[in-house]
């Protein structure tokens, strides 16, 4: 069976009469589904109401015709979750705590062992298996996180902010598992990370203020752009931005450092169209500058 996640007009409203999310639709099918957003655009709400960890004031939430508000015990036993804050009880080890996440999620002692093996060999913690999990390094711990994930086989698994903190190999290697792990179910990666959803995703939704803004391929995204990118050199960033382009960063070519922007039209004489790629999609959509780009880029 092909699972389907349908989330149905969904809002919630905080008691500070803030709008989380507003009327918010989305159609989630099996794959690594990408969830983008600045900060505050809902999509901590979302991950969290998909967790079963908060209630919402209108709409509905079905993972193969399992309502989430109407059944929420079975909704949770459907579920794998990797929070983007996570601590291991102290003196368990990576085995250890692998086997408590299954009977706490009422997994069958049954072949047991053998699950857990595997899925330690999977995330290469086979020779820390019997080590104490809260000394692992930041990397051991978020591909431990992942496997508890997927521990119990589900088929919506939720992963928040997966990548955070880790280095380019860690991070290379994060994504390799996902595309393993993420056959025949439903894998949502909420990120600020444009590149892990470039790399990992075949579909993403894009949210702000509460409300979806864009929901395709990547591909389909950055079509959107396309003529609206522009490279000059960083000595013109200023006129640039006085001329009312958005900056995306700034990047070391052969010819020196230029300046990635935004604009409808050619902003200044020196300006060369570029192709453009999703960081930049992204950020001409939401209109918001992305988290670390003001860096140069090599």
């Amino acid at each position: 069976m092909s699972h389907r996640l349908e989330i149905r007009s969904i809002t919630k409203v905080y008691p500070t009469l803030l709008k989380a999310l507003d009327n918010l639709d989305l159609q989630v099918g099996e794959g690594v589904f990408g969830l983008l957003g600045p900060n505050g655009a809902g999509k901590s709400t979302l991950m969290s109401i998909l967790a079963a960890e908060l209630g919402f004031e209108a709409g509905s939430v079905l993972l193969n015709e399992i309502d989430l508000r109407r059944r929420p015990l079975e909704w949770r036993r459907q579920l794998g979750v990797m929070p983007q804050h996570f601590d291991f009880p102290p003196h368990l080890t990576g085995r250890e705590y692998m086997n408590q996440c299954a009977l706490m999620s009422g997994y069958s002692p049954r072949g047991l062992s053998a699950r857990i093996r595997e899925l330690l060999e999977r995330v290469h913690l086979g020779e820390a298996a019997n080590r104490d999990a809260a000394r692992y390094s930041r990397g051991m711990k978020q591909r431990l996180a992942a496997a508890a994930a997927f521990l119990c086989d589900p088929p919506l698994v939720l992963l928040d902010e997966p990548t955070s903190g880790l280095d380019p190999e860690e991070r290379v290697f994060f994504r390799e598992l996902l595309a393993d792990f993420s056959r025949d179910r439903i894998v949502i990666l909420s990120t600020h990370i444009v590149p892990d959803v470039e790399r990992c995703c075949d579909r993403l939704a894009v949210i702000q203020s509460g409300r979806l803004c864009f929901q395709g391929s990547p591909s389909e995204l950055v079509r959107r752009a396309e003529g609206r990118v522009w490279e000059l050199p960083a000595s013109d960033e200023d006129h640039a931005g006085k001329a009312g382009c958005g900056l995306v960063g700034l990047f070391q070519r052969e010819g020196g450092l230029v300046a990635r922007v935004l604009a409808e039209t050619k902003p200044l004489d020196k300006a060369v169209a570029v192709s453009p790629g999703l960081e930049d999609a992204y950020m001409d959509l939401v209109g918001e500058t992305i988290p670390g780009n003001t860096e140069v880029i090599a």
